[in-house]
């Protein structure tokens, strides 16, 4: 039988923590869901259409459950490039196939069922890039493998954005702290940061109309003021000038893709988000209604099935993007807090298991994994209290839907497969 990193006999017990955590995150998911769905009139017993087929959605989960606890864990690694290909030809055959959900393009439709396969192409990036790092002899240096690592996920991430999925295509992005983690340079995080805060800067300008020109003129005079000071030093002089230079090439690409490429909406919601505007009516509802709503359980909640918010249902979409709405209301700060602590317990039991890998394969995908979920519990949560745009991304476990559940379950599970063989 061909080598592999995971061809090991040795097996530990599975990590009874993780799967504790996740069974409580999932009921929690559950009872929002149902109370979120919940007919004003109804009873506690008596279960929406919408509930029931998050029920079903938790049975696929166990069967994908099964189905990794009793396989070969070898077969992990044998098919993780065929997976990872899979997934890249289902996001390409959606554009041709699926439909439109709220202006993405990113859905297999069957009947009432729809499967979004942006959602596992995370697991199968995440497994592809363990796969490749953990190759023998490969290590995270030199440009042909920095170039490599970058394009497993880069290359899901831009076909996601042409679906015009922005929200499931950033999350792409949290693979940059896993190759962190793997050695990359810091001063690309630096570098990511201040590009981020140039775009910022640009939106600004295209938002009230500023001259993009004074933008331009600041960086040529923080250019000019850097290579100053290092004009006795050449490498620095010209890394300075390189620098500019492709700030400045961002600063103008930003404001083409903000005014040409993106949709009214989408600038709209960025506006919103940066207080550049204000629409209470119209996007901001949303947002407005789910500040209401959380505000609403101010410490203690108002009890399970008693948020007028939630039960009257003045937030769109709360049982999806906006689960956190009905935890906020009916549960209140101290629900909220405790669900964090369970959230982050299950985030911080990931993160240690993926330090006591003797593996890189092993390592790198559970560093992925507390990635992607670290990355999806920032911003679903940062989107329902204002503090980023609202761009459609769900609450791992708890918001409804098969494709996210299935693919966050299949995603943690393979990972506790791959540590139960960890010796």
């Amino acid at each position: 039988m061909k080598y592999s990193p995971l061809n090991n006999n040795s097996q530990e017990k599975i990590d009874g923590l993780s799967i504790f955590l996740f069974i409580v995150l999932v009921i929690i998911g559950f009872l929002s869901i149902s109370s979120a769905t919940s007919d004003v009139n109804q009873e506690f017993y008596s279960l929406s259409p919408t509930a029931i087929k998050q029920l079903i959605w938790i049975g696929g989960s166990i069967v994908i459950i099964f189905t990794i606890l009793y396989s070969n864990v070898v077969v992990i690694d044998y098919f993780t490039y065929g997976f990872y290909a899979v997934a890249i030809l289902l996001n390409i055959a959606v554009l041709f196939l699926g439909r439109e959900v709220s202006g993405a393009k990113s859905w297999f439709g069957f009947g009432g069922i729809g499967i979004q396969p942006s959602e596992f192409a995370k697991v199968a990036t995440a497994m592809a890039l363990a796969k490749y790092l953990g190759t023998y002899g490969i290590r995270f240096q030199g440009a042909k493998n920095i170039a490599i690592c970058l394009l497993i996920f880069l290359l899901p991430m831009a076909i996601i954005l042409i679906q015009n999925d922005t929200g499931s295509a950033l999350v792409f992005l949290s693979f940059f702290l896993v190759l962190y983690r793997e050695g990359l340079p810091g001063f690309i995080l630096i570098s990511a940061v201040w590009l981020m805060f140039l775009a910022i800067c640009r939106i600004v300008s295209e938002a009230t109309g500023i001259s993009s020109y004074y933008g331009y003129g600041l960086l040529l005079g923080l250019g000019s003021i850097m290579v100053f000071f290092a004009r006795k030093d050449r490498g620095i002089s010209g890394l300075i000038t390189f620098i500019a230079v492709v700030s400045a090439a961002f600063y103008t690409i930003v404001g083409t893709v903000y005014s040409s490429i993106l949709q009214p909406y989408q600038r709209d919601r960025i506006e919103l988000v940066l207080g550049l505007k204000s629409d209470d009516r119209g996007l901001g509802f949303n947002l407005r209604q789910s500040k209401i709503a959380i505000g609403a359980g101010e410490m203690w909640g108002r009890g399970y099935l008693k948020g007028t918010q939630t039960k009257m249902g003045f937030v769109p979409e709360q049982h999806t993007d906006f689960i956190f709405d009905t935890i906020g209301e009916e549960w209140g700060f101290v629900g909220a807090i405790v669900f964090l602590l369970i959230f982050c317990g299950l985030l911080t039991r990931i993160v240690i298991l993926a330090e006591r890998q003797s593996t890189t394969f092993g390592r790198v995908l559970g560093y992925s994994l507390a990635c992607v979920l670290f990355f999806h519990l920032s911003i679903n949560i940062g989107m329902t209290i204002g503090l980023v745009p609202t761009i459609g991304i769900p609450l791992p476990f708890i918001s409804f839907g098969g494709s996210s559940l299935w693919a966050f379950t299949l995603f943690l599970f393979t990972f506790l497969r791959v540590d139960q063989v960890r010796k």
